[in-house]
């Protein structure tokens, strides 16, 4: 996961308008024309680009065209189930379409105790605005240090791990690959070895 140091600045007029839907009409808005729900859709993907450097919040694998992932505003605790907090922009990070799809999170209940209001909310999942996320999730280093395998360390990261499938094999093998790639210039490989590890990378996309 990513520590977030902060969410999208939405136009305070734009926000004044969208607290003055009602709330369960919310979640249906947000698929709507309306030029502030356009504009805070817009600003979210804007800006969450820039403050997530073009990586998913939960699974910190690279999107859009390098990363050959869609790009999804992810709504932390789901509009579906908390209509009162669709255009908080607190509650929405950008990820990619694995970590925010039917088979992952979906509408996945990510809150504990409902408040009144956003911030006093209690949630199961570890939240990137609020958390600090290596108190409850961690990469199991080798002596590399490099981010690869995940494991959650509290309650809360062991529910998050779990729930987002953040150690999943696929998502490992993502991570793996991209540390790779990274670390390749400093490994001095001949062009044998090269070869052979392109064509098992090769073979790992196929899998």
């Amino acid at each position: 996961m990513i520590k977030l140091p902060r969410c999208a600045v939405i136009d305070p007029e734009d926000q004044k308008k969208l607290d003055a839907i009602k709330v369960d009409l919310r979640p249906k808005s947000w698929y709507g024309k309306r030029k502030p729900v356009i504009n805070f859709k817009s600003q979210v993907l804007i800006q969450g680009r820039v403050i997530q450097q073009e990586r998913c919040a939960w699974c910190t694998l690279p999107l859009g065209a390098e990363g050959r992932r869609t790009i999804h505003r992810d709504h932390i605790a789901p509009s579906s189930l908390y209509p009162q907090w669709t255009f908080v922009a607190k509650n929405l990070v950008i990820s990619c379409e694995y970590c925010n799809g039917l088979s992952v999170k979906s509408d996945i209940d990510t809150i504990k105790e409902l408040k009144d209001t956003y911030d006093d909310c209690e949630f199961h999942i570890v939240h990137p605005y609020d958390d600090e996320i290596e108190l409850h999730i961690q990469f199991d280093n080798d002596r590399d240090q490099l981010p690869v395998v995940i494991k959650g360390i509290s309650p809360k990261g062991l529910w998050t791990v779990k729930s987002m499938k953040l150690d999943d094999v696929g998502l490992t093998r993502e991570r793996a690959k991209e540390v790779f790639y990274e670390q390749r210039g400093r490994l001095r490989l001949s062009a044998q070895e090269e070869d052979l590890i392109e064509r098992a990378l090769g073979a790992m996309n196929v899998a």
